[in-house]
């Protein structure tokens, strides 16, 4: 069985929304925790879905974080697979049958898909995917990149059960705290598997609430210093990873300096910059700054924007 966790705080109307998904998924054999995190319950919509899903609703009285949140979902889940499921993502209706099915290989102990990363609310693959509004977010797993930066959407991962060990989302955390999970993870011998299939989306909606719309407002911003703590806890020897990471960094402090004059950035800046890395880094070519020149370049940031956008675009 599968125990899919939900952190949710405050947003009845995308919880709703998730859970649709989990009642569409083609594998049954399922159970939901909700996970509360402060605020006030959700049990109008927890109660509509009891009929359909096997769900329980844990409460924690004061905002404690999504770290926490999770450890506290996994610690209750009775499954032998976790499942994550951000309260405003979903999970397209094949994502836990491709999951259980890779995790049938018992040399494999995580499982993770592709990911839309959408600026607009869906709930399929659409049919003709606009580019600036629909990126597909889905790599094979490669070990040195992902001391780099994190590749893997956390709403794409099944994971074994890992409650019995001392891996958990590190609750002084609340940016790439997902980043930091794998990485402990593959540092305890857990092997990762990429399926290939892109089974969930990745709301990054404007003026949507969330933890990343609000990170992109101030500077240095806390994905900078997530990275930055990040990297000093994991030091990697392998010259091509500290170039690497002196690109992302340089990264960082560009985009920090654009929040800091009111200059617009461009949406799911983040991903794009991941689109250009990764295959960079795993055919062992040397990290090349002249790609942030064009990336930071004016017309590219209109073309990211798109026509819409105002002066506090939210990157990915």
């Amino acid at each position: 069985m599968i125990s899919v966790i939900i952190p949710t705080a405050d947003r009845p109307g995308y919880l709703d929304r998730a859970l649709r998904s989990l009642d569409r998924q083609s594998l049954r054999d399922f159970e939901v925790i909700v996970v509360a995190d402060g605020g006030t319950p959700p049990e109008q919509v927890i109660d509509a879905w009891r009929g359909r899903l096997a769900i329980t609703l844990l409460e924690v009285p004061q905002r404690r974080g999504v770290s926490h949140a999770r450890n506290l979902g996994a610690a209750s889940a009775s499954g032998d697979l976790l499942a994550f499921l951000d309260d405003d993502d979903v999970f397209l209706p094949d994502h836990l049958a491709v999951a259980a099915t890779t995790l049938a290989d018992p040399s494999i102990e995580v499982a993770y898909g592709a990911a839309l990363v959408s600026d607009r609310w869906i709930d399929a693959i659409p049919r003709t995917a606009d580019g600036a509004a629909v990126l597909r977010k889905g790599y094979p797993f490669d070990p040195g990149f992902l001391l780099v930066a994190n590749f893997i959407h956390t709403g794409a991962v099944t994971v074994r059960n890992y409650t019995g060990t001392s891996a958990q989302f590190d609750e002084t955390l609340q940016h790439c705290e997902d980043w930091a999970m794998w990485l402990t993870l593959h540092a305890q011998g857990y092997r990762f598997a990429y399926t290939g299939a892109c089974t969930s989306v990745y709301h990054q909606v404007q003026g949507a609430s969330g933890t990343v719309a609000a990170a992109y407002q101030r500077s240095p911003t806390p994905f900078t210093l997530a990275r930055r703590r990040l990297y000093a806890s994991w030091p990697a020897s392998d010259p091509r990873v500290a170039g690497y990471r002196r690109w992302i960094t340089e990264f960082d402090g560009r985009l920090d300096v654009a929040i800091e004059r009111g200059q617009p950035v461009p949406r799911h800046a983040f991903e794009h910059a991941i689109r250009t890395l990764y295959p960079a880094f795993t055919t062992a070519a040397q990290a090349d700054l002249a790609h942030l020149d064009m990336l930071f370049r004016p017309p590219v940031l209109a073309r990211a924007l798109g026509p819409r956008a105002d002066r506090q675009g939210v990157p990915g």
